[in-house]
């Protein structure tokens, strides 16, 4: 029986509940999320702080402390509090790197996780970032992703020169059906040369629906309970 997708959601449950918060990943747990999609930013201090934009209310994270950036945002948390979490949950985390000046302090937190459950670390804008990553840190799965619409030997030998595991096309925004521009047999293919392939964000059911039969490692979804109905309906 092939195995399911697994289900990574998107900031959480951040179809319902407002993105890379406490109630978010706590909802997407519950749904039954495999693993949950978080971006990571540096603070005055340099600490890692959850948190998709580099700035809040149009001030940089860089420069407030960890707790001035925790004030402004209610229910978010560091890097740390999330890890420690995932770990009693068992729940697998996707870390999307918005700063790549982290290296050193994202090294130093992930030493003691990753090997009870599932860590990504992605990037789509310093695909070098992710190459000296893995250097550093081979424990840990790495993932580029892909905005641009490249062919599929393209994104492999990207993925080889700058060490990623998995091929994460980002092509939601490409095509008012996003499901045509990739086919099981493009998938098998990045498969057979060694790499997983996770797909972008999507929500509409009839494009999940789709999707689901394409053989996909993982999708990321807004809707973590929606998606999980359909796999298990089909």
């Amino acid at each position: 029986m092939e195995r399911r997708p697994l289900v990574i959601a998107h900031r959480g449950f951040s179809s319902k509940y407002p993105e890379n918060t406490w109630s978010a990943f706590e909802f997407a747990f519950h749904a039954g999320a495999d693993l949950i999609e978080l971006d990571l930013v540096l603070t005055k201090d340099r600490r890692i702080f959850v948190n998709h934009d580099l700035e809040i209310e149009e001030m940089p994270i860089r420069e407030m402390t960890l707790e001035e950036a925790k004030s402004r945002v209610a229910g978010s948390m560091e890097l740390i509090e999330v890890l420690e979490w995932a770990e009693e949950k068992k729940i697998g985390l996707y870390l999307d790197i918005k700063d790549r000046d982290m290296l050193g302090e994202l090294t130093c937190v992930l030493k003691d996780f990753g090997s009870k459950t599932t860590i990504v670390v992605s990037s789509a804008d310093d695909f070098p970032f992710m190459r000296r990553f893995k250097e550093l840190n081979d424990h840990i799965l790495t993932a580029l992703l892909f905005r641009n619409l490249l062919p599929p030997e393209d994104m492999v030998e990207l993925s080889r020169k700058y060490s990623g595991d998995i091929i994460h096309p980002c092509w939601e925004d490409k095509d008012p059906y996003p499901s045509t521009l990739i086919d099981r047999e493009l998938i098998n293919y990045m498969n057979n040369e060694g790499f997983q392939v996770v797909c972008w964000h999507e929500e509409r059911e009839e494009e999940l629906r789709t999707l689901a039969k394409k053989g996909f490692w993982g999708i990321t979804t807004n809707d973590p309970a929606l998606l999980l109905r359909i796999l298990k309906d089909s």
